[in-house]
């Protein structure tokens, strides 16, 4: 065949349907006048061959096919009631095609009456198959009740006939499938179809459900797939699933491996920067001041506390006393001055150093022992999978893991990093996948994502060993938040997307995979989200630092009085504590509330405007004021010039 003929068939096939309407003087055409259609432009290609692709193309369709079931109950419910039932069909296909398919999606709906204008030669859209219809049952118009997702054809074709038509939207893409479908793109046929066949199948699917398969099935299968294909190439067999992140990930990559299996051992760690942070301490430096010090975005003397794993009265009792009175609250932020005051004297206090040293051997010493138990040290080479950012959590694994077996290689998988840390080595080496180094514009959604990334037990906060010799994690809630929320519907979304994606690809192996191509596309929908994306994530529970123990939604709906204090706040750390998502909270908030947070950028903008004016201004002055000292110094310098060679030649007086 033509190369032509295979790399452009999708307009071949458009343009014969078009072609064959116009040739044909009946209102509606049959397939085999659009494959005539195409063998006329190609007669280089045998018709033997041109009939052997519309096979193909039916048996395609039968494959793809599947019936909805909430029209199919619709449908039952009316026959039981009594009502006579019929089915119209506006299609090229021939109506022995169309009751085989019946035949295999139910068969009640096989005996139902089959009205199709391929066999009628007449349309809907011209109202024909319509009134062909009404004479055959001997009704008139009123008495018809039809139901189409077209609006053209089923409903304004319908009504203007005097019938009752009523538009089923289910079959339509969804706000997110049609933001990455591209009609003439396979992948993205595949991707949007398998999206909406969980809907259509899970009619009464939960948001959280809907977000597990069009949202987030989308978003991370491509990372997991790359992960998978990467870790084998590598020589590596063991994955390691960090919690809490990692739980997603690790029921996408169990489905994928289900249709594919790579031989891979694919594990859940249950972990966190909370539970590998301290651990990794063996003398303060400033690399661990650095964590401790750290603001998302807040920081107060109990959140610290939290982080050596004391309590913030153990903490304060610690300090100098005239530093003690400084936290009457201990849950109030403290500035960045009195924060970096107190993490300097973290080591300079012996009896404070030696509780933290402490509290980190013991922890180490656990938390080796749930790593050897988990089979971590089996291996020269292991690998971690984690939503990713900043990459610290892995130094901390890594500096543990290489005090317990000095040659152990650990690589991490992420689907994105900001920076590599100068902890990053061949031996503690990490991946990125869709958001890179220094690419600071994906940095914007990376919150946004990770709510997407959820599990359904609470915390890693530390680990134990029971009297059995077993080692367990120790966690700071049952995740009955997340629960109520519900993440288990969640990640039964993502599962069965991957499921179904997996199977249907490896039946179409020539579909291409562009994963990454439609990341950036999902990113602008976390920039500019739905109202089921804004609805559902934002209300997820959630806390910027993992030792904030105030769960808060990660997008609340906004009341008026908290628009205003949003628009006008003077810092950044208070508005971000309200929300940390703006854009959602926009979405979920009121019309009147929505209409003062747009105002929110341009009162940010007119404060960088007004202040970097004010030190313009300020600069100026100062730069006037210091030329008119070097004038007045210059000018002194000359008159002593003028007045020092009359000196010179005084005589002196004694």
């Amino acid at each position: 065949m033509p190369l032509q003929f295979i790399e452009e068939f999708f307009e071949v096939r458009v343009s014969a349907d078009a072609c064959a309407r116009e040739a044909s003087d009946e209102e509606a055409i049959l397939l085999d006048e659009i494959y005539a259609q195409i063998g006329l432009r190609f007669p280089e290609i045998p018709a033997a061959v041109i009939e052997s692709i519309k096979q193909a193309e039916l048996e395609v369709e039968n494959e793809l096919l599947f019936g909805v079931p909430e029209t199919i109950r619709r449908i039952h419910r009316l026959l039981d009631e009594g009502e006579r039932v019929v089915l119209v069909c506006d299609t090229y296909l021939p109506e022995k095609t169309l009751r085989r398919l019946l035949t295999e999606v139910d068969s009640r709906l096989r005996e139902c009456p089959l009205y199709v204008s391929s066999t009628i030669r007449k349309s809907m859209a011209s109202g024909g198959l319509f009134l062909h219809l009404l004479r055959s049952e001997g009704i008139k118009p009123k008495q018809l009740a039809h139901c189409g997702s077209n609006i053209h054809t089923d409903i304004k074709t319908a009504r203007s006939l005097g019938i009752r038509g009523s538009l089923y939207q289910a079959t339509w893409l969804s706000e997110i499938e049609v933001r990455y479908f591209e009609e003439d793109n396979l992948f993205a046929q595949l991707l949007a179809g398998v999206s909406r066949s969980f809907r259509l199948m899970h009619p009464d699917a939960s948001n959280p459900a809907l977000i597990g398969a069009c949202l987030a099935g989308p978003m991370f299968y491509g990372f997991i797939l790359d992960v998978l294909r990467q870790a084998r190439e590598r020589g590596i067999s063991k994955l390691y699933f960090i919690a809490r992140d990692g739980m997603v990930f690790l029921r996408i990559a169990r489905a994928i491996a289900q249709v594919n299996p790579m031989g891979l051992d694919l594990r859940y760690l249950y972990g966190s920067r909370r539970a590998f942070r301290l651990p990794s301490v063996f003398e303060i430096t400033p690399r661990e001041k650095r964590w401790l010090a750290e603001r998302i975005p807040a920081l107060s003397l109990s959140m610290l506390a939290e982080r050596l794993d004391m309590t913030g009265d153990a903490l304060r009792a610690f300090l100098p006393e005239p530093m003690q009175a400084r936290f009457n609250d201990l849950d109030t932020s403290m500035s960045e001055d009195l924060a970096m005051e107190v993490v300097e004297l973290l080591d300079e206090i012996p009896p404070l150093r030696d509780r933290i040293l402490q509290n980190a051997a013991r922890d180490r010493d656990e938390i080796i022992a749930y790593l050897r138990q988990e089979g971590f040290f089996d291996d020269p080479r292991v690998a971690t999978v984690d939503i990713g950012w900043m990459g610290g959590s892995q130094d901390s694994l890594y500096k543990i893991a290489a005090s317990h077996k000095r040659d152990i290689e650990i690589h991490g998988f992420y689907f994105g990093l900001f920076h590599y840390s100068k902890y990053t080595t061949r031996r503690n080496s990490k991946t990125a996948y869709a958001i890179l180094p220094n690419h600071t514009t994906n940095n914007i959604v990376a919150l946004h994502t990770e709510l997407l990334a959820q599990a359904d037990h609470g915390q890693t906060i530390g680990y134990q060993r029971l009297a059995n010799g077993t080692t367990v994690p120790r966690l700071r809630d049952d995740g009955d938040h997340l629960h109520d929320w519900g993440v288990s519907d969640f990640l039964a979304g993502a599962e069965w997307f991957s499921s179904e994606y997996a199977r249907t690809a490896e039946h179409y192996p020539l579909a291409p995979q562009h994963f990454l191509a439609v990341v950036p596309t999902l990113f602008s929908l976390m920039m500019k989200p739905t109202p089921l994306i804004a609805e559902t994530l934002g209300a997820v529970p959630y806390s910027g630092d993992h030792c904030d123990l105030k769960l808060r939604e990660s997008a609340p709906a906004f009341s008026v009085r908290q628009a205003l204090s949003y628009a006008f706040s003077q810092r950044y750390e208070n508005r971000r504590l309200m929300t940390e998502w703006y854009e959602a909270t926009l979405v979920r908030s009121s019309p009147l509330a929505r209409a003062i947070l747009k105002l929110h950028p341009f009162v940010q903008g007119s404060k960088y405007v007004i202040k970097h004016s004010l030190l313009l201004i300020i600069n100026k002055i100062k730069n006037i004021h210091a030329s008119g000292r070097r004038w007045t110094r210059q000018r002194s310098a000359g008159s002593a010039k003028r007045v020092s060679p009359v000196k010179r030649e005084m005589p002196e007086i004694r």
